[in-house]
């Protein structure tokens, strides 16, 4: 499910309702925090994933936030799999928290398909491999996790919160999180 009060965003998977449900009010907010002295978006990340083209609209949308000095709290009490991971590294330095059991999975996504020609399977790796290089860049770019590109080639890599932080996947445990606007 997806969900928003005010700039409170409740992120599930990324799927065909995120459009609607997630990025069209994400915009308007951020439209609405620019005008604010200390504008904040929180995102609240419980995710197994979703599409990457969706994920990446996002990040896009949390790009332009930070640079119009809006800071994008992103908040993991759970999980954040495969493109819930992708959002929540790109919050802002400082902001990223992550609850001590929660867990991000990075890998770089699969996808299924039918080829029957050696054009279609030629085009079909070229796609995998550079969709493979956008997600280690984007992981490259937010945190430091060693020899990334060896564990996402396994597509399962499992990552706990006490390596989120060491790694800069997430900044700071929930426990020091403060949920209150300071008025």
């Amino acid at each position: 499910m997806l969900n928003n009060e005010g700039n409170v965003f409740f992120v599930g998977d990324f799927d065909d309702n995120a459009e609607q449900n997630l990025i069209l009010p994400l915009t308007k907010e951020i439209q609405k925090q620019r005008r604010l002295r200390d504008g904040r978006i929180d995102l609240y990340i419980n995710s197994y994933g979703g599409y990457k083209h969706l994920v990446f609209q996002l990040v896009t949308l949390v790009e332009i936030a930070k640079r119009e000095d809006i800071v994008v709290r992103t908040i993991v009490p759970h999980i954040a799999f495969s493109a819930g991971s992708v959002l929540a590294i790109t919050g802002t330095p400082g902001e990223r928290y992550i609850d001590r059991d929660a867990e991000h999975l990075l890998h770089y996504g699969t996808t299924g398909s039918m080829e029957t020609t050696p054009e279609q399977v030629e085009r079909n790796s070229a796609i995998k491999t550079r969709d493979f290089k956008k997600i280690l860049a984007h992981y490259n770019k937010y945190s430091d996790v060693p020899d990334l590109a060896a564990a996402m080639n396994d597509d399962s890599f499992f990552v706990p919160a006490n390596k989120c932080i060491k790694w800069g996947l997430a900044d700071n445990y929930m426990d020091k999180f403060d949920i209150g606007w300071d008025d």
